[in-house]
């Protein structure tokens, strides 16, 4: 927050002096104690894009280890599970990857708890300053992987398990937080009520079409074609996150060639996004605030097209207030269609069956509503603690310039609104999928990814496979670029 003018009134609302009271004692505790960190740190993904486009999984792991408890602070346990787990995973190390993504599951559960239970006291503090609870679409595909893990492990009975905690999560994505947003409301620092957005995500195909391949394996047709027709409906009902067409999964329920067998693929392409920030200006009027994207538009009572006016009671006119919001930017991917060869021969072309970067931009929105009011909130209380401090200054020094009001208003606004950008870097953007029906036996198997004109930007050498006549004969790949 910078550049607050006018500041020699008080507020008279009590409601908002309260606020500030609070406010500024916990903002004179951070600064005693260092200050904490208000802003997001990502030095630990310097150079893993490069390693991720070369497939030196390896290498990134060995760097998020070293960056355990330098760059990953005990707010961010989750975040280095998840990180960790991911890249586990794309290195085979199966049965460690589970135990990272069970605890990053856990740790994501109890921030999420913790902050409930928090309730009002959570507004006065920073998302940075919070335990991370996770990114909704991280807590979903958090099992899919988990699930993936135990199929390479042959585990189906645990595989199961993980893809049924998808759809209880999906369920009560939105719901999670109308208590969230009701503990705001209860504590009434502003008339504007605090809102949940709505989920448009409640199917994924992604975690359907590994519950029909269980179901086909374990020679139950009546359960897979559950699963199949509720990929169907994912297309219709969820156009926003499935705005590409659908696989072609009309044979996958019919017997294979006579001496064949099922032989499933799944590739996994580009990067999830990454958190940014956007900068927005809080411009005061008596009794209400105007938020816009730029520092330099004047209102002067008028209410403009395109921006944001609140009734805010108490706040004294003439204030321009700084605050950032995080908001996902997607990474996508360089690749343009996927091929399989097998034994030298070409093999069938992947079709899309989800965007992980539509689930997380679309699942972002839910808590949006949350994050922009109680931005707003905290960044015009912070505003009337700098006010009250520089008023208490000049009724004891008889200007501003006294010590007192020099350190009071100083620290109110070096606690600056940055944005929360903590997100997982490790999950991918998008997920293929190919059938195909082979002989049981020992097959060669490659996967062909291509660019714009049909270059081949990498080819993934699986090598030797046992296709077997019983099993899921599940292969998977994946290029992060």
């Amino acid at each position: 927050m910078t550049g607050i003018r006018n500041t020699a009134a008080l507020p008279a609302s009590p409601r908002l002096r309260r606020t500030s009271c609070l406010l500024l004692l916990g903002i004179s505790v951070l600064c005693l104690s260092g200050c904490g960190t208000l802003w997001t740190v990502k030095r630990q993904y310097a150079g893993v894009d490069v390693m991720l486009a070369r497939g030196d999984f390896a290498a990134a792991a060995a760097q998020i280890e070293r960056s355990k408890y330098t760059h990953y602070r005990s707010k961010d346990r989750a975040l280095y599970w998840l990180d960790l787990g991911m890249l586990q995973h794309y290195l085979g190390e199966y049965e460690a990857s589970n135990v990272s993504l069970e605890k990053a599951e856990q740790a994501m559960d109890d921030a999420f708890v913790k902050s409930v239970s928090r309730g009002a006291a959570s507004l006065l503090l920073n998302d940075n300053m919070l335990t991370y609870a996770g990114a909704d679409y991280e807590n979903v595909y958090v099992n899919i992987f988990k699930a993936l893990n135990y199929l390479a492990l042959e585990g189906f009975d645990e595989a199961f398990v993980e893809i049924r905690r998808i759809d209880e999560k999906l369920k009560v994505l939105e719901s999670r937080y109308w208590k969230v947003a009701q503990k705001y409301n209860e504590a009434r620092e502003t008339d504007e009520p605090f809102r949940v957005g709505k989920n448009n995500f409640q199917n994924s195909a992604l975690g359907r079409w590994l519950s029909l391949l269980l179901y086909r394996a374990e020679g139950k047709p009546g359960d897979a074609r559950v699963d199949l027709k509720k990929i169907e409906a994912a297309w219709a009902l969820q156009p926003d996150v499935y705005n590409f067409s659908p696989p072609k999964l009309g044979r996958a329920l019919e017997r294979p060639a006579e001496g064949t067998v099922k032989v499933s693929f799944l590739s996994l392409t580009g990067q999830a996004p990454e958190k940014r920030a956007d900068t927005l200006w809080i411009h005061t009027e008596p009794d209400q605030i105007i938020v816009a994207d730029s520092r330099e538009k004047r209102y002067g009572g008028q209410r403009l097209a395109g921006a944001s006016v609140f009734y805010w009671p108490g706040v004294e006119a003439g204030w321009t207030l700084k605050f950032q919001l995080p908001r996902l930017e997607k990474r996508g991917s360089r690749v343009r269609g996927i091929g399989v060869k097998i034994n030298g021969q070409r093999g069938p072309l992947l079709e899309r069956i989800e965007s992980l970067e539509n689930v997380a931009e679309e699942t972002f929105q839910i808590q949006a509503p949350l994050i922009y009011l109680k931005t707003i909130t905290r960044t015009v209380a912070k505003g009337i603690a700098a006010a009250q401090a520089r008023s208490a200054a000049e009724e004891k020094w008889g200007d501003s310039s006294g010590p007192l009001a020099s350190l009071l208003a100083g620290a109110a606004i070096g606690a600056t609104e940055n944005a929360d950008l903590r997100i997982s870097r490790f999950f991918p953007a998008e997920a293929y999928i190919a059938e195909a029906e082979l002989p049981p036996g020992v097959h060669q198997i490659e996967i062909e990814y291509y660019g714009s004109g049909g270059t081949v930007l990498y080819t993934d050498v699986i090598g030797t496979v046992e296709i077997r006549d019983d099993g899921l004969n599940l292969i998977e790949s994946f290029y992060l670029n």
